[in-house]
């Protein structure tokens, strides 16, 4: 068998060694170090949240951070929960880009006096917070298990429905343990059953623009509306 030997010009290797030369001068000096960070994907989060989580700053070097891109990107999320990947990309040799990716809000549990995020299949992130932040719905008197299961029913809800609900109640009966009621953006309230809710919370918005006064929509056995006034 042959064996290929690989030659190289005088000027070849000429460029080699200033190149390799260029780039230990340029990692050993200032330049090297991380200029502007643009953090992209946060929804929940902050930007400067996501980067104090990193303890990227001015005095990181880009190649330090392109070879622990891993273990900085598994302490990032395990500092803050709701995270679910950071990657990371360099542009212009000194700048960085963060890219997160977020677990879906499904809402907030109030407890302890404060609000604490719901994210994917009803996990509450271990954060308390003083006021819930964006538009989402409020969960009361739900033990962990049913927790789980009307977040998820939320998350497979349409959007335009999602957007309308405020808060959700656990409001269990002798006769029926699976009745909830949910107050909506819109003012009306809703009784249902956890177990037929996300068949029949579809059919919301058509019932409640026949409404001609806030009220009730009594989806728990059938599908009808009342005005508040009206005792039932």
């Amino acid at each position: 068998m042959l064996k290929r030997r690989i030659k190289i010009s005088k000027n070849g290797l000429i460029f080699i060694i200033v190149f390799i030369i260029v780039l230990i001068a340029y990692f050993g000096s200032p330049l090297s170090k991380v200029r502007d960070i643009n953090v992209k994907g946060v929804n929940d989060l902050g930007a400067q949240q996501v980067i104090n989580a990193t303890k990227i700053d001015e005095n990181s070097t880009l190649l330090d951070v392109l070879l622990h891109h891993g273990s900085i990107s598994k302490k990032t999320a395990k500092k803050l929960s709701s995270i679910k990947s950071v990657t990371f990309r360099t542009y212009n040799l000194r700048d960085l880009v963060i890219n997160v990716k977020e677990y879906p809000t499904l809402g907030y549990i109030n407890k302890d006096g404060g609000y604490y995020r719901i994210i994917d299949n009803g996990r509450v992130l271990n954060q308390k917070l003083n006021s819930p932040i964006g538009n989402y719905p409020i969960y009361s008197n739900f033990n962990s298990g049913r927790l789980r299961e009307i977040a998820n029913i939320y998350a497979d809800l349409p959007s335009n429905v999602q957007t309308n609900i405020s808060e959700f109640y656990n409001s269990p009966t002798k006769l029926n343990p699976y009745r909830i009621k949910i107050d909506m953006n819109d003012g009306n309230k809703v009784i249902a059953d956890m177990r037929t809710v996300k068949t029949k919370l579809k059919y919301y918005p058509g019932m409640a623009a026949q409404m001609k006064k806030r009220g009730v929509i009594d989806l728990e056995i059938g599908a009808y509306s009342y005005p508040f006034n009206v005792k039932k």
